[in-house]
């Protein structure tokens, strides 16, 4: 419980700050990231306080939803930086794949009232590919005044690169560490390491915005 409320507290700092430094944001294409944060941070509060009250309430149509904007998001968040260019046809198209792929599953396959991990797995994997392809442009980059640059997003990067995989195999392995009841002092494996994995990610982001501040005062 008490990891939970730090998870709660590192999303909420980091999206103060997302707001805060808003008006910095924009020369690195980060402009929409205090309005997504702000829109996990009120979707986590909800289901908090919901399962408190209702604790055998299904989530699973609020995190069905959560998946797609999430992809929608980062591929656009990726597609729109100007040295990426040469991997936006690929973006696009896993887009269009995973989009697709998400409205068949939810209008024949599967209700989306009920989770759906392999939508899950897709989006960790979405997400983690655009991060891969943004840090291979980058390293291509023979410019030390854009390398400055867009050193903010390589925080937000790392964290993306770091949480995706990691919790992709918590997923995968959810029914195992289900049937096992798996703990680390006390804690369930299946919670933990998400939890612990979003302090890290949540972190990161707070860091590239105190940066980018930092970045146009020098």
């Amino acid at each position: 419980m008490v990891l939970h409320y730090v998870y709660l507290a590192c999303l909420l700092i980091s999206c103060v700050m997302a707001f805060v430094f808003r008006r910095d944001l924009k020369s690195r294409q980060l402009s929409l990231f205090p309005w997504y944060l702000l829109y996990v941070l009120l979707q986590e509060i909800s289901v908090f306080i919901l399962l408190r009250l209702y604790p055998d309430l299904s989530t699973g149509i609020i995190y069905n939803i959560y998946h797609p904007v999430s992809v929608l998001f980062f591929s656009t968040f990726y597609f729109s930086i100007p040295f990426n260019a040469r991997s936006r046809p690929l973006i696009l198209l896993l887009l269009a794949i995973f989009m697709l792929m998400v409205i068949i599953t939810y209008l024949f396959l599967q209700p989306i009232s009920i989770f759906n991990n392999y939508i899950s797995l897709c989006t960790g994997f979405m997400i983690t590919l655009c991060g891969l392809l943004f840090l291979f442009n980058y390293f291509k980059l023979d410019n030390p005044a854009e390398e400055k640059k867009w050193l903010p997003v390589i925080w937000i990067t790392i964290g993306l690169v770091v949480f995706f995989p990691v919790v992709n195999i918590s997923f995968a392995l959810y029914k195992h560490l289900l049937a096992y009841q798996a703990t680390i002092f006390g804690q369930k494996l299946y919670r933990l390491i998400p939890q612990l994995m979003s302090i890290f990610m949540y972190t990161c982001f707070a860091r590239a915005f105190y940066l980018c501040q930092k970045k146009n005062l020098t």
